[in-house]
């Protein structure tokens, strides 16, 4: 769906355009919000960041406003703002506080090491750049299949493959990413 689209479609029918683009554009907003939070949030947790991606989508795009770029743009930005503010929210509610002379001093979870945890979402944002790297169909399949724990059947209905196709694709697709990752020094 184009931005044009979404916006015609607001003006005739805004109930009919929040669900095309809920149906549109869900899975994409919720992968960018699980690969935010998943070290951190539960699954209750980040299913309410996508909702309320979405409120914040029906309730600011409209066919008034002067943007004119691209909606998926407008989707994605909304997606990782609001990922970073639960993120920050869920962070502030774990964090222990010890008053020091009549201060409040904060400080990490003696479990957490930051170097970890940086070193870890630096991977992950390599690995997903690679998965990108591999074009259609392969992106889609690593995606249903690792980040969504889909089946091969279940694949092969959303891409158009047979099941069959779809697994060979797979082992395919995981070679080429494994070199991928190999040459620029991330597999290991």
């Amino acid at each position: 769906m184009t931005d044009q689209q979404a916006r015609e479609l607001l003006k005739s029918s805004p109930q009919k355009a929040h669900r095309l683009i809920f149906d549109e554009y869900y899975n994409y907003v919720y992968t960018i919000v699980f690969n935010r939070l998943r070290s951190s949030a539960s699954r209750e947790d980040i299913d309410e960041c996508v909702s309320d991606v979405f409120s914040d989508v029906f309730r600011h795009y409209s066919t008034e406003h002067g943007y004119s770029g691209d909606i998926k743009g407008y989707i994605a930005a909304i997606a990782r703002n609001r990922a970073v503010d639960m993120f920050r929210r869920l962070r502030a509610a774990s964090v222990n506080t010890v008053p020091i002379d009549g201060y409040e001093t904060m400080r990490l979870a003696a479990s957490e090491n930051i170097t970890e945890l940086a070193e870890r979402a630096e991977t992950c944002h390599a690995l997903l750049d690679a998965v990108k790297s591999l074009g259609e169909p392969d992106c889609c399949i690593i995606m249903q299949k690792y980040y969504y724990g889909r089946s091969s059947a279940n694949i092969a209905d959303k891409v158009g493959m047979k099941p069959e196709a779809v697994r060979k694709r797979l082992s395919r697709a995981m070679d080429k990413l494994r070199k991928i990752l190999t040459d620029n020094g991330e597999g290991r």
